[in-house]
């Protein structure tokens, strides 16, 4: 007679392996979304934040407009951390339009959602770069006023978002 082996057949044991990939598989594109999520978040309140900050510094302001030049004494801070890089390797792109008085800033998340702040107000945009940007207040040079992040200058973050 055989005697009867404990244990678990191949087929069995698949099984199990093949439970636990797709329990990981969900988890970690439950994961990214909401580090996505995270990261659209963050860039929005940073958004929001300096949309507060150009209207008090337009208040402020001896001659009542926007500043055309964004400096370190202005207070700008940015989450770095969850913006990402556009195909020029840059992902926070400020223009100022002096004859409208009228500003405009494009940023990129990590999801590659783009967001912009406009005279006051946050959006997103559906853009697939940031290039460009200045065209939204009338100018019509490509190339924004100052770039946040440059991933090909050294440092990478400008002065001015501290």
């Amino acid at each position: 007679m055989w005697a009867k082996q404990k244990g678990f057949t191949i087929v069995e044991l698949l099984i199990v392996i093949v439970v636990i990939a797709i329990l990981a598989a969900i988890t970690i594109v439950s994961y990214n979304g909401i580090q996505n999520r995270a990261n659209d978040s963050a860039v929005q309140s940073d958004l929001a934040a300096f949309v507060k900050k150009m209207e008090m510094i337009k208040i402020d302001s001896t001659t009542g407009t926007y500043p055309s030049t964004l400096t370190t004494a202005m207070g700008f801070t940015f989450s770095k951390d969850a913006y990402g890089r556009d195909d020029q390797s840059r992902n926070v792109r400020y223009c100022y339009n002096s004859s409208t008085d009228s500003y405009i800033m494009m940023v990129n998340s990590k999801s590659k959602t783009y967001f912009k702040a406009q005279n006051g107000t946050v959006s997103s945009t559906p853009a697939t770069s940031g290039y460009g940007v200045c065209i939204f207040v009338g100018l019509t040079t490509t190339n924004p006023s100052q770039d946040g992040f440059h991933a090909n200058s050294t440092p990478q973050w400008s002065g001015w978002t501290n």
